[in-house]
């Protein structure tokens, strides 16, 4: 290998780039989720020190899930809750979820999605299989009693099995303490979306709790539903949003956080799906949050989290009623947007300056899908759209690069006759760039234009769930992970475990087109460094955006091979003075 000062340069800046990828800014910037829970760690103590002051003592729903039921009942009498009524479970069925409630605490304690599967072929449920009940209602007494009514049995007309098809269905569950005081809970279920209306009414009760609030629990979590759990766990968190902002809680602490202000709404969300608790008539007082990881053994000791959330009501009046909407479901930036909550917010289309790329890609897919039944299909389509209009550019590009390998027996003049004055070379060659209209840097334009677009592509294949577990041909079952072939019994550095097929064949095609744009016997080298640095840096990508590179690449080639490699460029005359 030839080392001139071209191919030192160019290992120079691969080795910037290697440098550049662990920054803060770079981390900040193109993968903020994690940047933002690892700052959120550096600012644990300070965290934990607010929580301190927490005047309301932390229900237990703070605890772990798995010891929820040795939590002590009161002792009291009256807060103890009746034992007289019966418990049974009620279900629900409709086109897009089975659901299963209880008379034990009014609570939802199954909700399973049925257009959403598993990598196995089951049904997306979205509450663990080791649950604790969700929705139930918590307060402290004026005495100090700790109520939890998720342990109280309710009474319910309602059946036993509900078909939902064109109407609505409410189940109202009440548990009366004496003649004038009763929790009653009504849940109204749609049969063609994912959400509940929940009504909560604290009758005659408001003068009896201390403090004036109660809290609405979802102690649950969310169940893993992903074949990678470190990839679904990556995206889970918890978000509030107060006061037109959102706070996001990424860490697992097992110490109580809280959030305070005028609540919107609050949600736990994996990678694809989320829970979301939004009052209605009137905002929040503040919410609690816990959590705890769980190292997964069978899942090569991947750490699992579970959230568990409460928002605080305040009561304003003797007899207490709110309103709640909650949806359990997919993470589609149509479902969110349609609340007017600004819930859309919990989408994670990246950093500030790559959001309307992404948005507009997400955009543009979806509408070339209603006609386009495969996504592969559609991203063969995505590239041909890109490279339409990106094809004059291209042009003036690959004219640049030809005219300045026309220069160059004219620029090796300059270096001859000005080599040992660099200030002088420097200033006659940018002159010789103006004299031929030549711009040096006209050959990097289109891919500096195509950085934001690879970036949205990363975003929209990884997080939106329109092409979770979403096949294209063969090998390639879905376009939102990658495209393993099989795994090695090792990991290679800056490659890992898994030989994945597209990014081998996206190198290939770099290493192609490459050689039909690099005819200086000196850069020789760059024809292979470049592929070989994306070939592993993109070996853990998704498919899709592998597998768009790879395309755009093959009609790249295409393109300048049959299209645009006839461009002459006339040589220029020799630099005046200059050797003949």
């Amino acid at each position: 290998m030839n080392l001139d000062k071209k191919t030192i340069l160019a290992f120079l800046l691969i080795g910037g780039v290697f440098i550049f990828v662990q920054s803060s800014f770079y981390q900040k910037m193109f993968f903020p989720e994690a940047y933002h829970q690892r700052e959120m760690e550096k600012k644990a103590p300070a965290v934990i020190q607010e929580v301190d002051s927490v005047v309301v003592p932390p229900p237990p729903l703070m605890t772990s899930p798995a010891v929820i039921e040795t939590v002590p009942h009161p002792v009291n009498d009256l807060w103890a809750g009746r034992k007289d009524i019966a418990v049974r479970d009620i279900f629900i069925e409709t086109d897009l979820f089975n659901a299963r409630f209880s008379t034990r605490g009014g609570t939802l304690q199954s909700w399973t999605l049925k257009k959403y599967k598993k990598i196995d072929g089951s049904l997306v449920t979205m509450i663990p299989e080791e649950f604790a009940p969700n929705f139930g209602i918590q307060f402290v007494t004026r005495e100090g009693d700790s109520v939890d009514t998720s342990f109280w049995p309710f009474e319910s007309d309602a059946q036993a099995e509900y078909r939902l098809s064109d109407e609505k269905q409410t189940l109202r569950f009440v548990h009366p303490l004496d003649n004038q005081m009763m929790v009653i809970k009504e849940y109204t279920l749609h049969p063609g979306n994912y959400t509940i209306d929940l009504s909560i009414t604290l009758q005659n009760m408001g003068s009896l709790i201390a403090n004036k609030t109660y809290l609405l629990t979802a102690p649950s979590g969310l169940a893993s539903t992903e074949k990678s759990l470190s990839e679904d766990m990556f995206y889970a968190k918890v978000a509030v949003a107060a006061g037109g902002q959102v706070t996001k809680i990424e860490k697992a602490r097992a110490a109580v956080q809280k959030e305070s202000g005028s609540i919107e709404w609050v949600a736990v969300r994996t990678k694809y799906f989320t829970q979301v608790i939004i009052p209605r008539s009137q905002k929040g007082e503040y919410v609690l949050v816990s959590g705890k990881e769980t190292v997964i053994p069978e899942q090569k000791n991947e750490k699992r989290k579970d959230f568990a959330i409460a928002l605080a009501m305040p009561i304003t009046r003797e007899t207490a009623n709110d309103q709640f909407t909650l949806f359990l479901g997919p993470m589609d930036d149509e479902y969110l947007k349609s609340f007017g909550v600004g819930l859309e917010k919990l989408m994670d289309m990246g950093y500030k300056i790559i959001q309307p790329f992404s948005i507009a890609t997400l955009w543009m897919f979806k509408k070339i899908h209603t006609v386009v039944p495969n996504y592969g299909l559609v991203l063969i389509i995505f590239a041909l759209i890109i490279k339409i209009i990106t094809m004059p550019l291209t042009n003036k590009s690959f004219k640049s690069m030809k005219r300045m390998q026309a220069l160059q027996p004219k620029m090796n003049e300059l270096k001859e006759k000005y080599g040992k004055d660099p200030q002088r070379l420097n200033k006659e060659t940018m002159k010789l760039y103006k004299e031929e209209g030549v711009n040096p840097m006209g050959g990097c334009l289109p891919i500096v234009l195509q950085m934001p677009l690879l970036f949205a592509l990363y975003t929209v294949f990884r997080s939106t769930i329109e092409l979770r577990l979403q096949g294209f041909v063969w090998w390639i079952k879905d376009l939102s992970g990658p495209d393993t072939l099989f795994t090695l019994p090792f990991s290679i550095p800056f490659y890992g475990d898994s030989v994945n097929a597209l990014p081998i064949l996206m190198g290939v095609t770099m290493i192609w087109q490459q050689k039909i744009s690099i005819t200086d016997p000196k850069q020789k080298a760059m024809v292979y460094i470049m592929p070989v640095f994306m070939t592993l840096l993109f070996n853990g990508f998704p498919s899709g955006l592998n597998l768009y590179y790879t395309l755009f690449n093959v009609i790249s080639i295409v393109h300048q091979k049959y299209f645009v490699s006839d461009v002459n460029i006339a040589a220029p005359a020799p630099v005046k003075g200059g050797k003949k």
